[in-house]
């Protein structure tokens, strides 16, 4: 078991699953709201197109690629890939701290630098690794949803922003074109993180997880569907 992406969730609902559908439906009602207090035009999520879905590497390969943007992003050559320990990653804690402005103690005691971040990969990283959405509009911050409204997650991203994050990391990891979440040298590189003539192969958690959301991203904008986290 493990984060799973979906597109077409609710469509898959209303054929399987009517108290589901009902549930995810009130859902994007939350979140309409949510839009609407960010001043944003409203989400209709359609229930009538083809589902998508894909696995991810179990729940911590989101963090893989995850620190390797808060390396990118604060101007540091790129980290050795990444292993069990990428969600404690005391650069990606820090990026963390940047957006809550809380800076780890680590940097205060040890470097007496803060580091700096442009904070250009916030979609990617600042949401649940867990659960919620990505809608398939453009707005530039991550909405934090208040306490009052019941959304998974409690923060919704931007479809075309991640897919922009993503497509920036892919072009650092050199990832072919052709490589799609089904293909097998991709899989081979994920389960042998760390070995490999190139650098997508080298990094392959990274790779396999930044595939899987560019494929997500670009059904949703296709569809006019959202990203799910579940």
């Amino acid at each position: 078991m493990g984060l799973a992406l979906s597109v077409g969730l609710l469509s898959d609902l209303k054929k399987n699953d009517a108290e589901g559908f009902a549930t995810f439906s009130s859902y994007f009602g939350e979140v309409n709201k949510l839009l609407t207090a960010n001043n944003l035009p409203s989400h209709v999520e359609p229930d009538g197109v083809a589902p998508w879905d894909a696995e991810m590497f179990g729940y911590s390969g989101l963090h893989y690629l995850r620190r390797l943007a808060a390396y990118v992003d604060s101007g540091l050559e790129l980290p050795p890939p990444g292993n069990a320990d990428s969600s404690d990653d005391e650069r990606l804690a820090a990026y963390f701290g940047h957006v809550t402005g809380e800076q780890p103690g680590m940097f205060k005691s040890l470097l007496r630098k803060v580091p700096r971040f442009r904070r250009e990969f916030d979609h990617l990283i600042v949401h649940s690794d867990a659960e919620g959405f990505y809608l398939p509009l453009d707005f530039p911050d991550v909405l934090i949803a208040n306490d009052g409204l019941q959304i998974p997650g409690g923060m919704v991203g931007s479809t075309p922003r991640l897919l922009a994050e993503c497509d920036r990391l892919a072009r650092i990891l050199d990832i072919p074109a052709h490589i799609t979440k089904d293909s097998e040298e991709l899989w081979d590189a994920a389960d042998s993180q760390g070995v490999g003539d190139v650098r997508w192969q080298q990094y392959g958690v990274e790779s396999f997880t930044c595939v899987a959301l560019r494929e997500a991203c670009r059904v949703s904008m296709k569809t006019g569907a959202a990203v799910v986290f579940a």
